[in-house]
Order: structure tokens, then C-alpha cells, then sequence
């Protein structure tokens, strides 16, 4: 057992392998209760699958300093290909806040005290975090940089009295997760070329085997995307508030815009889905190993939404 944080809490391996650590006062969350959370409330499936591989790092942190020291240790996981995602764990009881502003206040302070923001105001209204993490790509080898985002889990936007009430952001802890879907992809596709290969995807002979390898992930990957929405679909009591999957599954809507951190309106966004964004990827991956093309994988997963009106929605269900 080591002592990371400053003061004196013991990060277990548990939370090294991705399992939550044990309970150690006030507003921590058992590993019990986190381990039943994990494997029967966690709708995100590519999220279940990274929890599942061992690839998430979860930590409890109070502050801007233990969450930083935190993302230190999910970096170097980063680099060396074992970790693809990061949840910080906020302690705090339900009767701490009576509303998600409070929690999400809460949230967006350990962000600015980390130094990953200026303002809790403005990034609890909107701003997105990047944070640049300078790693080789799983796919290409290359030295490349992937940015993760943060986003804040709240309690109460799972209850329907919550002005922000938002299924698809709640949990019933507050949590902090960090991602990169660009990056997590380019691991399921090493993943696969290790199983078929049993070599790295930029070791793979033959241009056409690459080609079809990506492909391959291309649709698993679109296939965990659809699912997740689905399953999120099913749980919203508000179809508003409910997000929705085109029917040409080429794009996807949230009552929010992701990945910025928090909102403080509920406003319709379309988001890219994987055969669009995926694919873009994959020529990107093409390029780099085989025309000798800068590879840069920008935002692509996570670029943001694009606002939806209300008279647009309507139109979209007309007959």
C-alpha cells in the first residue's frame, strides 16, 4: 500500500486496477457500493469496457491538489497504454447539496484549484477542458497528442425535481470523468490487432489487412455507441431531457453539449456518432502510415455539439 495524497490516505491497488478504494470517512464511497454501481448501473459501453480491462484509474479526491496528483498517475498510465480513463470521485453526502448547481460549484472549485480552469462560474456554464496528454498513438506508433476531457457527475440530476435533471450525467455519487474517445478508440483497435495480428496495428504488413482491421473497430466501435444511447434512451422520464439516436445513426442528441464540464441550461445538442467521426479517424490513421501525412486527431469524438432548436426538434417528429 503507498500514500499518495497529502493527507495520508492510502490509494489502494484496488484503485490502481480500476475498482474504487475502500471507504476511509466521511462521504466516501464503499468499494462495495462502487463495485455495484460499476457493473450494474454503468450504461456506457465502452466505459464498461475499459472498467472491465482494468484501464480506468478511480480515485476519491477533496481537491485541486489530490485530483492533479490524481491525473499524474492516470498520465503516466496514459503513456505507457494501460489507462484510458479516469474518474474522480467527489466525497460528499446527499444531504451536502440540495440541488445539482451546488454539486456541479463544487466540482468546477477543484478544477480551478487543480489549475485546469479560471473561473468555477464560467466553467460550470459551458467551458470545456482539454488537457493535452503527449502520447505514442496505439494505432500509428506515432508520438502524438491526445486531449482528454472532464466532465461532472451529479446525484440530483437524477431526480426529476432538478431544474437539471439529466439522466445521461448522474450518478449517485459526484464524480469527475476523464476521457478521450479518439484515444480509447485507437486502444480497442490495438486491442484487436494484438488478438488477430499479435502485433501492434502499425506493424501490420499489409495495407488492406490495416484497412480491414479498422474497419472492423470502426463498426464495434459504432455498435458500443448505438447501445449506450439505447440504454441511456430507456432510463429518462422526461423526453426532453432524453438522449436520442438519428435514425441513420450517423449522429446522435443529449439535452447537453458534450463534453464541456457543466451547464446551467438544458439545451439540445447533435453530436457526431462514430461512423462519422470514427471513419474520419481511420483515414487520418491511413494517411499517416501509408502517405506520409501529419497525424492529428484533433477533437474528433469529443468536437462538441451543435445547438438544436426546439422548432427543429419538432420537425424532426413530424410525420
Amino acid at each position: 500500500m503507498r500514500r499518495d495524497h497529502e493527507d495520508g490516505e492510502p490509494v489502494s491497488a484496488r484503485a490502481r486496477e480500476g475498482r474504487c478504494p475502500v471507504d476511509h470517512g466521511r462521504g466516501f464511497v464503499s468499494g462495495s457500493d462502487f463495485e455495484r454501481w460499476r457493473d450494474s448501473e454503468v450504461r456506457c459501453s465502452a466505459g464498461k469496457r475499459e472498467f472491465q480491462l482494468g484501464r480506468y484509474l478511480v480515485e476519491h479526491v477533496r481537491n485541486g491538489y489530490q485530483f492533479l496528483q490524481a491525473f499524474e498517475r492516470f498520465q503516466a498510465g496514459v503513456v505507457a497504454h494501460e489507462k484510458t480513463g479516469f474518474l474522480a470521485i467527489v466525497p460528499s453526502l446527499a444531504t451536502d447539496f440540495s440541488d445539482s448547481v451546488g454539486e456541479l460549484r463544487r466540482m468546477g472549485e477543484i478544477m480551478v484549484e487543480a489549475g485546469l480552469a479560471e473561473s468555477a462560474g464560467a466553467l460550470i456554464h459551458g467551458q470545456t477542458i482539454a488537457v493535452p496528454i503527449d502520447v505514442r498513438c496505439p494505432v500509428t506508433g506515432i508520438d502524438t497528442v491526445y486531449e482528454f476531457f472532464p466532465v461532472a457527475f451529479c446525484r440530483h440530476a437524477a431526480s426529476l425535481t432538478d431544474p437539471l435533471y439529466d439522466p445521461s450525467l448522474s450518478s449517485p455519487f459526484l464524480a469527475i470523468n476523464t476521457t478521450s474517445d479518439a484515444f480509447a478508440f485507437g486502444m480497442l483497435v490495438r486491442d484487436l490487432s494484438d488478438r488477430h495480428f499479435h502485433c501492434a496495428p502499425h506493424e501490420i504488413g499489409n495495407r488492406a489487412d490495416f484497412e480491414r482491421l479498422l474497419h472492423k473497430c470502426a463498426v464495434a466501435w459504432q455498435n458500443m455507441s448505438a447501445n449506450t444511447i439505447l440504454s441511456y434512451n430507456r432510463v429518462s422520464a422526461v423526453p426532453e431531457r432524453a438522449v436520442t439516436l438519428s435514425e441513420d445513426r450517423r449522429w446522435w442528441t443529449a439535452p447537453h453539449n458534450d463534453p464541456v464540464f457543466a451547464e446551467m441550461e438544458k439545451q439540445t445538442h447533435s453530436h457526431e456518432m462514430p461512423v462519422v467521426y470514427a471513419d474520419r479517424l481511420c483515414r487520418k490513421w491511413i494517411a499517416a502510415l501509408y502517405e506520409d501525412a501529419d497525424f492529428v486527431p484533433g477533437r474528433d469524438g469529443q468536437s462538441g455539439g451543435i445547438y438544436v432548436s426546439a422548432e427543429d426538434i419538432a420537425a424532426a417528429f413530424q410525420p
